[in-house]
């Protein structure tokens, strides 16, 4: 009796600090859907169920969700990854860079996250996926770039979570990992951009001349404007640069890394749509407002008008 006088006591305290049994099932259960983090919104879960390419899985409830921010090999069109049809033929490594996906979030639940637009002009899911590691979150973006299997592919739509990014390929770069290792990918001079003609590539270069050219802006990396390498950024994506204060003619005798489809348009030339495509290499953009009414002014180093401009390219 005695010790039930002592014991009592500690077990009433016990139960008075101990949470309730739903407290507990509900603290549980948050720890199963990620924080925000990188500026990235929640955006609810799925199972994977199928892992068409190295930048694009299927749900269980029938979304297709394309991983917003990069850009994995191409399969064959006419196999497992014929959504958009860009070529006929593999690229090197993407069946190596859709196992890696594969490995990471097959038969899997993961989270979604939002860093923009949740849908492309495809009208899949547009998305980061995240999957836990034990109790850590893993960044499925951050990871396949860390580990080379993916090219960062800024989004327009979804710009968040892009600097992180850009820091998780530059460590695969710098150590030649997965398609960093391989000369198909390698990063481009000017003068060998024409390598890369009909597909996504990364060129880094000096820019010779910045024109303000009637209704595009034209970055121009060689003597000759009809033949060597050139950016090309319409008047009406100019928006995106004022937004952040600034201007591409600041670029003139500029070291740049630019990334983007490469097309033959008198000479190799991506065209630019949003500023994340293009970084610089020895300092940063001064930063300032686009002079109003900009343009207007006669035709200086671009290259000819007149030509179609090809469909927009699925990033």
């Amino acid at each position: 009796m005695h010790a039930w006088r002592i014991a009592l006591p500690l077990l009433l305290a016990l139960l008075v600090s101990a949470p309730p049994a739903h407290a507990r099932a509900h603290k549980t259960r948050r720890e199963h859907h990620p924080k925000a983090f990188h500026g990235l919104t929640p955006a609810g879960t799925g199972v994977v169920i199928g892992v068409l390419s190295g930048d694009t899985v299927t749900l269980r409830d029938g979304r297709v969700v394309r991983l917003a921010g990069i850009l994995a090999p191409r399969l064959p069109r006419g196999g497992r990854d014929d959504d958009a049809g860009r070529g006929r033929l593999a690229w090197p490594l993407a069946e190596d860079s859709r196992a890696a996906l594969e490995s990471l979030v097959l038969n899997r639940t993961v989270s979604l996250m939002l860093g923009g637009a949740d849908h492309d002009r495809y009208g899949r899911t547009l998305a980061h996926l995240v999957v836990r590691d034990g109790r850590r979150p893993l960044w499925v973006q951050d990871t396949l770039l860390r580990q080379g299997w993916v090219e960062l592919a800024p989004h327009p739509d979804a710009p968040k979570g892009l600097a992180a990014l850009r820091r998780a390929e530059t460590y695969a770069r710098d150590h030649e990992l997965g398609l960093w290792a391989n000369g198909f990918y390698t990063v481009r001079e000017p003068e060998t951009a024409f390598r890369a003609q009909g597909r996504y590539a990364v060129v880094t270069g000096r820019v010779l001349d910045a024109a303000d050219a009637r209704d595009r802006v034209y970055l121009n990396f060689g003597a000759d404007r009809r033949t060597d390498f050139t950016v090309e950024i319409d008047r009406r994506d100019l928006a995106a640069f004022r937004a952040r204060h600034l201007d591409p003619l600041d670029l003139r005798d500029r070291a740049v890394e630019v990334r983007g489809w490469v097309e033959e348009h008198n000479g190799p030339m991506i065209r630019v749509t949003h500023p994340d495509q293009i970084v610089t290499t020895d300092g940063r953009w001064p930063h300032r407002r686009l002079a109003r009414g900009t343009g207007g002014g006669k035709k200086a180093g671009g290259k000819e008008d007149g030509e179609a401009a090809p469909a927009e390219a699925d990033p």
